[in-house]
């Protein structure tokens, strides 16, 4: 996993973060707004306004002008996507997928978008449900290749699950500092036994 998806998680961890996102997702908002909103200091939602923008989970939408006080930095959030956490007994994969938004206008009333957004909803589920017996056969698998890695000093074991995980010899490679040919030898070794 990289760093950028480590802090990003790090960041959703917080629920004074995930807060402000919430809010920032309905309406541009500036810290003392948040903060009232909230109910937290404004110099607390002032640290984690920082941190969210420079996740880049947030940017700047303008200043607003006060007549009590100094301009307020206006928020918005940014940076949608999707992240994809599988845990399981022989593996762990984390995943983000950026929500790319285009100009398609979504139209109907009131009842046509409602039954619009229960469909959506029924073939999310049902992708999710696919999605979790796939995630179940493939760590089915890899506990049954990792069996057989038992013969193996740990150098081998470690190359070989690398590519266990990747399913890319070039990735192992570079993560082993190994020419790619020797990560091949070492992946048709296995796969011959």
């Amino acid at each position: 996993m990289d760093d950028e998806l480590w802090e990003i998680l790090m960041a959703l961890e917080n629920s004074t973060r995930r807060e402000m996102l919430k809010t920032l997702a309905n309406d541009n908002s500036y810290a003392l707004e948040l903060s009232k909103l909230i109910g937290v200091s404004q110099q607390a939602i002032n640290k984690q306004l920082d941190l969210l923008e420079k996740l880049g989970l947030i940017s700047s939408a303008g200043i607003k002008i006060s007549t009590i006080g100094p301009p307020r930095k206006v928020y918005k959030s940014s940076g949608f996507s999707t992240i994809i956490i599988d845990y399981s007994k022989n593996f762990m994969s984390i995943k983000k997928m950026d929500i790319k938004y285009d100009d398609n206008i979504i139209s109907g009333n009131n009842s046509e978008l409602l039954d619009k957004l229960e469909d959506i909803n029924k073939n999310i589920d049902n992708i999710d449900k696919k999605r979790n017996e796939l995630i179940k056969t493939k760590d089915q698998i890899i506990g049954k290749l990792r069996e057989n890695l038992d013969k193996y000093d740990e150098f081998y074991r470690k190359i070989i699950n690398g590519y266990i995980e990747t399913l890319d010899i070039k990735a192992v490679a570079d993560n082993t500092g190994l020419p790619e040919e020797i990560i091949e030898h070492i992946i048709s070794a296995f796969v011959s036994n």
